[in-house]
């Protein structure tokens, strides 16, 4: 193949295939492996912020159609950012806003659908009360251009971009050293 990826575990160096390991003590975190299979959830999350803008453009020509197509683009939005969190939290780098992006992605794949997953209750009413959601709706999201409310949260797109920088700048980061140092070709 002339593209793809090459990610060395701990201790290999892909400059080098014939080279033996090097010791590995305890059970470490490669970050540059994290990150590498985090960079498309990233970029993803990018194209998903662009596509969940242009579905509201919709909503004032076709309210019903429009807001189906929202609550898609902002449910797969929320996906891609939380697997960008988790790696980024595997790596030791923590944000204020992943808990709410696990939050609203569990809203609305969970909650909306009845609970059918059947979280127990106790993470349930948690996240109720972080999203400020009335517990007697099912759901209460609303969407424009600029924004995503869940419940009493309103949720900025410059935000979700913002926060975007700043996982680009670490995966970046983490990326470029692990090249420097023959992890990454």
């Amino acid at each position: 193949m002339n593209y793809g990826i090459k990610v060395s575990k701990q201790g290999f160096n892909v400059l080098d295939i014939n080279q033996n390991p090097k010791e590995v003590s305890g059970k470490p975190i490669l970050p540059h492996l994290l990150q590498a299979l985090a960079v498309p959830y990233l970029l993803g999350a990018k194209k998903q912020v662009r596509r969940y803008q242009i579905a509201t453009l919709k909503l004032n020509k076709s309210s019903v159609d429009g807001v189906y197509e929202c609550l898609h683009e902002a449910s797969t939005l929320f996906e891609d950012l939380c697997t960008v969190s988790k790696y980024a939290e595997k790596c030791g780098q923590k944000n204020d806003l992943h808990q709410l992006w696990l939050d609203v992605r569990n809203h609305i794949r969970h909650d909306i659908r009845e609970e059918f997953d059947k979280d127990s209750n106790e993470y349930k009413n948690k996240r109720v009360q972080r999203l400020k959601l009335d517990p007697r709706l099912q759901t209460n999201i609303g969407f424009n251009i600029n924004a995503i409310k869940v419940g009493g949260i309103r949720i900025e797109i410059r935000q979700i971009n913002e926060y975007l920088s700043w996982a680009e700048n670490i995966m970046t980061n983490i990326l470029n050293e692990a090249k420097r140092k023959g992890y990454i070709k």
